[in-house]
């Protein structure tokens, strides 16, 4: 199957018109009433990826104290990651990262799972989270 063969011809691709994160990651709604939003920096070729949540502004830093998991479905098999928090403040920390041979797929596949406000949140990794779709 070659590129591009069984989509719709419909589908519009408008790179680089929707807005990048605060860090330059692809940003994702979560679905809270305080409309804070997941931003993802996927570094493929590392194998790492960087979480950060930001506020409806998109600059005011959600700290969270559980740190979230990723689902992974990797080429190599599905597994789940603990991401790890940076720079932590009173066990409360606004960005997470992790590491694994499974983030090196491209695109990402699987979910990641956030605790906010007592709520469980599942932000989905597709094609459309870490690369620009603008829809």
């Amino acid at each position: 199957v070659r590129a591009g063969e069984g989509r719709d011809p419909g589908h519009k691709h408008d790179h680089g018109t929707k807005p990048a994160g605060p860090h330059g990651g692809e940003l994702q709604e979560l679905g809270d009433k305080e409309g804070t939003h997941a931003e993802l920096v996927h570094d493929h070729a590392a194998g790492k990826v960087t979480l950060y949540l930001v506020g409806k502004d998109l600059k005011t830093p959600v700290a969270l104290k559980d740190p979230p998991k990723i689902n992974l479905r990797a080429k190599s098999g599905n597994k789940q990651v603990v991401m790890m928090p940076v720079d932590a403040k009173d066990g409360m920390s606004a960005q997470f990262e992790a590491a694994d041979e499974g983030f090196k797929d491209d695109p990402l596949d699987g979910r990641i799972a956030i605790a906010l406000g007592g709520k469980q949140y599942n932000v989905k990794l597709d094609a459309h989270f870490g690369h620009d779709h603008g829809h």
